[in-house]
């Protein structure tokens, strides 16, 4: 049996290092189900952070893996804390690449924001971002459009602009998409702009070129995901180590970054 067993565990060690993969999806599978767990624990409702009291769509799987740490103000918790400081002088919220809402529609909740306008290229999205507005009751504060050009700020109203913070999650569209033109517009913005330079060509010239173009206009700062503080959460005590921190993973291929900008 011992022979036995040492063949089967030098086989299986074989084929994980041959397909990694595999390890990947055991251990995303895992994840997806104490998120699941999460969900069901709280009613598919964010319990945590400034987006507390989001509902979302249960019949909704757009992002669904991600759930549980939206539920407990984990994902992205340093951009979550970024926004909730912003003086409230800033009304209005642009979003673009705004997914299932979770941003546009989660700085409505708790009025972080007044209004505002949410651009998704999927229709698939538009729908669910529409289904969490009417859910959380703010529809009438939201506007939905489609993929953001070159020109979108030409369907934001100026006195929306003036008061405005720019969210940007574009997969990499945001080198295309800002020169200092751009910058100029919203040169009385905030603008926060998830970093994807390393996913496209020449990335790194394409992000020095980024903020060369922003520096006439915004200070620049960056950050990246940091500590996490688990202890704190009831719900999760009765999991092992391995699950707790699980829940904390944002399926990430590697650290990745933000860049804040504010206006000089």
């Amino acid at each position: 049996m011992d022979k036995w067993m040492q063949t089967v565990s030098t086989i299986t060690g074989f084929i994980l290092e041959q397909h990694p993969e595999i390890i990947q999806n055991i251990v995303q599978s895992q994840q997806a189900q104490i998120s699941k767990q999460i969900v069901k624990f709280h009613d598919s409702t964010i319990a945590y952070g400034p987006f507390k009291g989001f509902k979302f769509d249960p019949a909704s799987s757009w992002g669904v893996d991600d759930r549980g740490a939206m539920i407990l103000g984990l994902y992205e918790q340093e951009v979550l804390e970024s926004l909730s400081n912003i003086d409230k002088s800033y009304k209005t919220f642009i979003d673009l690449g705004a997914a299932d809402g979770y941003y546009g529609i989660g700085v409505l909740v708790n009025s972080l924001f007044n209004k505002s306008y949410c651009f998704e290229i999927s229709e698939v999205g538009q729908q669910v971002i529409n289904k969490h507005a009417i859910l959380n009751k703010v529809d009438e504060r939201v506007s939905i459009m489609g993929e953001a050009r070159g020109d979108f700020y030409k369907n934001i109203p100026s006195q929306d602009l003036r008061n405005s913070v720019l969210f940007v999650d574009i997969e990499g569209g945001e080198f295309e998409l800002f020169d200092k033109n751009t910058f100029e517009v919203f040169k009385n913005s905030i603008i926060f702009i998830e970093l994807h330079n390393r996913f496209v060509i020449d990335g790194d010239n394409k992000l020095n070129k980024l903020k060369s173009d922003a520096q006439a206009t915004h200070l620049v700062s960056e950050m990246s995901m940091s500590k996490r503080d688990l202890s704190k959460f009831n719900e999760l005590k009765t999991l092992s180590d391995t699950d707790r921190w699980m829940i904390c993973s944002e399926g990430r291929p590697c650290l990745m970054s933000w860049m804040r900008l504010d206006p000089i």
